[in-house]
């Protein structure tokens, strides 16, 4: 937790001024009691006027000031919590960004989710609660303590009791529903994966007609996380009865013990009566301390999931890697028997692929779902390591000095095209370390074939792109993404089933321009579809992980079963939908 402390810097003074604010208020507050008992015991007897407008008008004081100290307390409190929260979030954001894929996949990505947002704002509320508070209930419930001993000693006794039985049932209640907190902190991370999955893949969900599956699904996990809150509130709204229940019985105590003081001539009952604002006020702190509590523990379970985070070793990605020469000329990618397996699968994504790509020739993958397409292309990309085996790029015969080097020779098109909200220009430079000029983003745009819908566009280069690109089509979006990989000079161009919105006729024209315009680039295309890789110089087919075939289209479709298969079925369908 230590590591924590250091986003209070730059708040120091705020975090001073906000619980001493509450201690003067504390203050004010305390004397408000002997104030009523003055009025009480002296002015109303003496039916003193002018001393009574006096009391009142130092009572409205009293009430001014506090006011006017609560207000400041709380602001500097919220200036700090919510600074503090703000410079945690963003350290937090960075980190998960420094992290490897491997470790991000094991959290999840609803964990991170789910820390970075509703785990920051409750330590927020934590630190704001807890600065308003740890000086003011002290102070309010120990002035209590002594005003009433200095008043009547012998009931003072009852106020320690209260004072040690409410305390013991926060710490009992405390001790019970910390664990409950934090088994509801995961059932709520369930939760937003859930529903995380289910809005990426509603079009599936609907068009296989499994929503009232997915319905049911979320249902049980709701009912899971409504019987772990409704136990834990049953056992956390135990905390205000109990307090209520042993108050009041102090409360009918003091006022039968001190009956019998009154007639005796040991107290006024203006005293008596400045006692039982001070037992009132004693209730008060001590229910808003129960909250303060519950509130901190959750921002403690809070806390340490998100160290928990902070904990985790960064990806280096400058760690020098060991320099290979490559063992023959123009040799640009090397795999040798290379196996992977994801953290939590049972069984190994590749097992035994064999491979050697030399410069200027083009690799495409094929495969069904589930093959390993993808994850051999995040394994040439480093993002993983293979567990077996060796995977090695090449430029200019050496491979790369550190992960960062490896990392900027891989131009890479995601399956799924990502635009972000801007513009067109915006979109097309992210990540670029210089300005380009509009001829260079123009040549980009002509290559992945997306200059003339550009240019239909009102304002060209500069027109705005909605979040995830919704204002364009599923293939303006995916010419948009190729755009933007192809600004960025590399050796290495990966196009990861890119073109799929794309017709032939497109698709072929882009490929063209790709390998008419890129001459020294190593093409890799991931495709299902056999017609989009008849030009490329190798094809490796992959099934279930494993390597089932290697050559061109011609050699393929002559010897490989799978590879003529999806072949065959792919013309057969298009036949049909021609006639």
């Amino acid at each position: 937790m230590k590591a924590l402390l250091v986003y209070f810097r730059g708040y120091v003074k705020d975090s001073i001024l906000g619980p001493v604010f509450k201690l003067i208020e504390a203050c004010f507050e305390l004397l408000v009691p002997l104030v009523i008992a003055g009025i009480v015991d002296t002015t109303i007897p003496n039916k003193d006027q002018n001393h009574l407008f006096m009391m009142i008008f130092l009572l409205f004081g009293l009430a001014f000031v506090g006011v006017v100290v609560a207000v400041s307390a709380q602001y500097f409190s919220s200036r700090a919590a919510v600074g503090y929260a703000q410079g945690l979030t963003n350290n937090l954001y960075a980190k998960i960004m420094r992290l490897s894929k491997k470790k991000r996949d094991e959290i999840g990505t609803s964990s991170l989710v789910t820390r970075l947002t509703g785990d920051t704002f409750q330590i927020q509320t934590g630190i704001n609660q807890f600065l308003r508070l740890f000086l003011r209930a002290p102070i309010i419930v120990t002035g209590a303590i002594i005003m009433a001993f200095r008043i009547s000693p012998r009931l003072t006794l009852w106020f320690l009791g209260m004072v040690l039985v409410l305390t013991l049932i926060i710490v009992v209640a405390s001790r019970i529903v910390n664990p409950l907190y934090a088994k509801i902190r995961v059932i709520n991370e369930s939760i937003v994966t859930s529903t995380r999955q289910q809005l990426e893949g509603m079009r599936v969900i609907r068009a296989f007609g499994q929503s009232e599956r997915e319905l049911d699904d979320f249902t049980t996990v709701n009912k899971d996380l409504k019987t772990w809150q409704l136990k834990t509130g049953v056992i956390a709204s135990l905390i205000s009865p109990l307090t209520f229940l042993v108050v009041n019985m102090t409360l009918i105590a003091i006022l039968w013990q001190g009956n019998f003081q009154i007639q005796g001539g040991l107290l006024t009952q203006g005293m008596l009566i400045a006692l039982v604002n001070y037992l009132l006020q004693i209730l008060t702190e001590l229910l808003k301390l129960a909250m303060m509590l519950t509130n901190l523990n959750q921002s403690f379970i809070s806390a340490k999931r998100v160290e928990t985070i902070f904990n985790l070793e960064d990806e280096d990605i400058k760690a020098p890697l060991t320099i290979k020469k490559a063992d023959q000329e123009a040799l640009v990618l090397a795999i040798d028997q290379i196996s992977f397996t994801y953290p939590t699968a049972s069984q190994p994504s590749l097992q035994g692929i064999n491979l050697r790509l030399t410069e200027g020739e083009s690799l495409g993958i094929i495969g069904g779902t589930g093959s390993g397409k993808s994850t051999l292309v995040n394994l040439i990309m480093n993002l993983y390591q293979p567990q077996l085996g060796s995977l090695t790029i090449f430029n200019n015969q050496a491979s790369p000095k550190n992960l960062k080097e490896w990392r900027s020779w891989v131009a890479y098109v995601p399956q799924k095209a990502e635009l972000f909200r801007g513009t067109i220009r915006s979109n097309l430079t992210l990540g670029l370390k210089h300005e380009p000029s509009d001829q260079e983003l123009w040549h980009a745009l002509d290559m992945a074939q997306a200059a003339d819908f550009v240019r239909d566009k009102e304002l060209g280069l500069d027109e705005p792109v909605e979040s995830f690109g919704r204002n364009f089509s599923g293939g303006q979006r995916q010419r948009l993404t190729i755009a933007r990989a192809l600004m960025r000079p590399a050796p290495f161009l990966i196009l990861d089933d890119s073109t799929s919105a794309l017709d032939y006729l497109t698709e072929s024209r882009l490929l063209a321009a790709i390998r008419e315009n890129l001459t020294s680039t190593s093409l890799i295309i991931i495709s299902q579809r056999t017609n989009s890789l008849k030009a490329v110089d190798q094809i490796l087919v992959l099934d279930k992980g494993h390597q089932l075939g290697l050559g061109n289209h011609e050699e393929l479709l002559a010897t490989n079963k799978l590879y003529q298969d999806i072949h065959y079925s792919q013309h057969q369908k298009e036949a049909a939908d021609e006639s």
